[in-house]
């Protein structure tokens, strides 16, 4: 047992070096200091301190006093023994891991990424409805085996696949491990059924974790490709040289020059202005005689249309005829596969004509109860003497014979009606008789249509389609039959929308809805109520909007009420519009309202002044595509329809 030290006071940690004490002094020279107070004060808070610490090593129980000369390393509590302990195990067992890494695969086998290699193999360019094969070639050009390898393929939906060898899971190819050095390659043949001149891209996606890496890599590859070409074919054929008036075949011919079978073609007929198509073979899916469905068309086989028309009195020159094969797609979308033409030169016509309906030539909208104004016109534009011309007009309506009332027809040239036809000779216009080299002549007639839907009927297409024909019966006194017709105009009806507007003090019922003094005075103000109504039933609209300018004292007052879409006033162009983005035929009828101040200014007085300008009605027939155009005089405080306030309009 060791003897117990004596305790000893606890050092102060000093804030500088200690200063070592001074060489003691030979006994004969040393000098006694006189006695100072403040160090027997000093020795006794020492031994103040001495005995406050050894009551405390008394309480803990501690038998052995502490040297307080040196400092013992304090004792961890065995847990934090233990988490040390578990630190080094573990450092320790990294490092014999890494070094057996470079033991065995030596110091150069440093994983990188650069040695994996990915490439698409296959044409850039291919042919729509051709049999194509990829190839997805990969390879560990590292030193590192990759494990859990996936390969992932991403297609252009247009790309129809046939076969992938090997197999392909849902997720695309799990292919695992791949060795150092080593390499394989995915092989997909499929079909584009695309349009032509199309790019798309073709990417394969690696996902691997190479061995001893506790994250995945990727490596991506692109392909571009283009659509250019198709494997079927189109060819259009005709008559190299016509006269106006000539009966003319064309003749679409197509095939399959692959060895798959297609499915859903359509064929489509390109025509001139000037070509008038009469009849088809085989028939047509549409009226205009331009489209053709081909259900399907097995490898190798061919097919073939024919379209027999006339160019028109007018045409003149080179006219080119086209036509168009393609695929359906996904919502009927077209995708052109091959097109193809062929020109005719058109011999100029000794008689031109041409027909005109409301001054124009071509297709137009009409509204019911329109008239129906007619200009036939012709001359003699080659040097020869036509005789015996004759000139028919033919208005063909739908619903059939129901469009056009023909009892209410105005012709003064008095022209031969049948049916739906009326004809000119040489009876009812002389000068048909002998139409010279260079004379021209124009004939005029009208004819309404009638002014409202069939009552009853289902019918919602409206139309008149109208055309003129021209026979010359003799050419210089020698007998021919020609014939030449003008291309057909186009009129469909749009919908019976009507509009209408209104400005009233009182409602139908008599009761105020406006306020202020009747008649209005000078200097006041007096609020109106606005109504706009909008009637229709035979086809959708979309598109519609009301607008009407406000006079310079008018202010609208913030209140408006209405069925359907929004009213606002347009600052700056001092205009209140109310815009509805569609109206279905189940709705009938639309009414807004909105209310508007007027301050008559001392010039207007005994005057009925202006509360709205002119309103605009439009919209667009969503049926047929054209556009409706209504108006409605400008509103004035007179309020034509309102008994209530009949006779108080003029300014006072």
């Amino acid at each position: 047992m060791s003897p117990k030290k004596k305790p000893q006071p606890a050092p102060e940690a000093p804030s500088t070096p200690p200063t070592p004490p001074p060489p003691s002094l030979p006994p004969e020279i040393a000098q006694v200091p006189p006695p100072n107070p403040e160090d027997a004060a000093v020795a006794e808070h020492k031994k103040e301190l001495d005995s406050e610490l050894q009551s405390i090593y008394d309480q803990e129980g501690s038998s052995a006093k502490p040297d307080m000369t040196r400092l013992d390393q304090a004792r961890h509590s065995t847990i934090r023994k233990v988490l040390i302990g578990l630190m080094v195990f573990f450092a320790v067992l990294a490092a014999v891991s890494w070094a057996g890494v470079f033991f065995f695969t030596g110091a150069g086998a440093k994983f990188s990424g650069e040695g994996v290699k990915l490439e698409i193999e296959g044409p850039t360019e291919v042919k729509s409805g051709e049999l194509v094969t990829y190839g997805i070639r990969y390879e560990n050009g590292e030193k590192i085996a990759l494990g859990t390898s996936q390969m992932e393929v991403r297609l252009p939906k247009s790309f129809k696949v046939q076969s992938t060898e090997p197999a392909s899971g849902e997720d695309g190819w799990s292919i695992g491990s791949i060795a150092p050095g080593k390499d394989g390659i995915i092989t997909i043949k499929g079909v584009f059924i695309a349009p032509i001149d199309r790019e798309f891209d073709l990417q394969a996606i690696l996902t691997y974790r190479p061995a001893d890496f506790n994250s995945e890599f990727q490596k991506v590859s692109t392909k571009g490709i283009k659509i250019a070409g198709s494997v079927i074919d189109l060819s259009v054929t005709g008559p190299p040289k016509v006269l106006p008036g000539d009966k003319v075949t064309v003749t679409y011919a197509f095939k399959n020059a692959s060895d798959s079978s297609f499915e859903h073609l359509k064929l489509h007929g390109l025509y001139p202005p000037t070509f008038i198509p009469e009849t088809t073979d085989p028939a047509t899916v549409d009226s205009d005689m331009k489209e053709w469905d081909i259900a399907k068309l097995d490898p190798g086989a061919e097919g073939k249309v024919s379209v027999t028309g006339s160019f028109s009195s007018d045409a003149e020159g080179a006219q080119e005829v086209k036509g168009q094969v393609g695929f359906l797609g996904p919502d009927d979308e077209f995708q052109l596969q091959k097109e193809a033409s062929f020109s005719a030169d058109v011999l100029k016509g000794d008689l031109v004509t041409a027909l005109i309906l409301n001054g124009k030539a071509d297709a137009q909208p009409l509204r019911f109860g329109d008239m129906l104004r007619y200009a036939v016109t012709y001359k003699n534009t080659g040097t020869v003497t036509l005789g015996d011309v004759v000139l028919t007009v033919t208005l063909d309506d739908l619903p059939q014979g129901k469009v056009v009332d023909w009892t209410k027809l105005e012709d003064r040239a008095k022209g031969v009606r049948d049916g739906n036809k009326i004809s000119w000779s040489k009876k009812q216009v002389p000068s048909l008789a002998k139409v010279e080299a260079g004379e021209e002549g124009t004939l005029d007639f009208q004819v309404p249509t009638i002014d409202k839907p069939i009552e009853g009927s289902k019918e919602v297409d409206y139309q008149v389609t109208s055309w003129l024909e021209a026979s010359i019966g003799s050419i210089d006194n020698a007998e021919v039959s020609r014939t030449a017709k003008t291309a057909p105009i186009v009129a469909k009806m749009v919908s019976d929308a009507a509009f209408a507007a209104e400005a009233r003090y009182f409602n139908a019922d008599n009761i105020p809805v406006g306020s202020g003094p009747l008649p209005p005075k000078v200097g006041q103000a007096t609020t109106y109520r606005v109504f706009w109504t909008l009637t229709n039933s035979l086809h959708e609209l979309t598109d519609l909007k009301i607008s009407a300018k406000l006079p310079p004292n008018v202010t609208w007052t913030g209140l408006s009420k209405v069925d359907a879409g929004t009213v606002q006033f347009d600052a700056a162009d001092e205009k209140m519009i109310w815009t509805l983005n569609w109206m279905p035929v189940t709705i009938k009828t639309l009414s807004i309202s909105f209310d508007v101040a007027i301050t008559p200014t001392e010039d207007q007085k005994g005057k009925s002044p202006t509360l709205v300008d002119g309103a605009i009605f439009e919209a667009i027939d969503k049926r047929n595509g054209w556009p409706i155009l209504l108006s409605w005089p400008p509103l004035t405080t007179a309020l034509e329809n309102d008994t209530g306030a009949a006779g108080k309009g003029k300014v006072e």
